[in-house]
């Protein structure tokens, strides 16, 4: 269930990753969904070191904080080279790294959880029948 829930988190990466529109970055888009992936998995093992865990407001301070960041460098962009581009590629993954380690701290997990062994009794059901 742990190995389906991060391939879900891992799909909702690669959808945002469309989100931002950087056609410099297009190359880079399976970045989003691995940085988002691995993340979730090193959120998860700190969270088992890291208790009380952290408040929701930090996690999306932080989170925020990350995407004006990268909003900033692409606005910088405009007389880019090659070597500008692969920086800005890198400050895109670590972007949904980061949106993948905060994610074991929030309710998200949960949710998804809960949906996916639904959907599961459900086609488990559907085949029986």
């Amino acid at each position: 269930m742990n190995l389906m829930l991060t391939g879900v988190f891992g799909l909702i990466g690669f959808v945002l990753s469309y989100g931002f529109f950087v056609p410099e970055l297009s190359a880079f888009r399976l970045l989003a969904p691995v940085g988002v992936m691995v993340g979730y998995q090193a959120g998860q093992l700190v969270g088992r070191l890291v208790r009380p865990r952290p408040k929701r407001f930090l996690i999306l301070s932080v989170g925020v904080l990350f995407c004006f960041y990268f909003a900033f460098a692409y606005v910088q962009l405009g007389r880019a080279d090659q070597s500008d581009i692969v920086n800005l590629s890198v400050l895109f993954s670590l972007s949904f790294f980061w949106l993948g380690f905060f994610l074991p701290f929030t309710r998200a997990p949960n949710e998804v959880k809960i949906l996916l062994s639904k959907a599961v009794e459900a086609f488990g059901r559907r085949s029986r029948d």
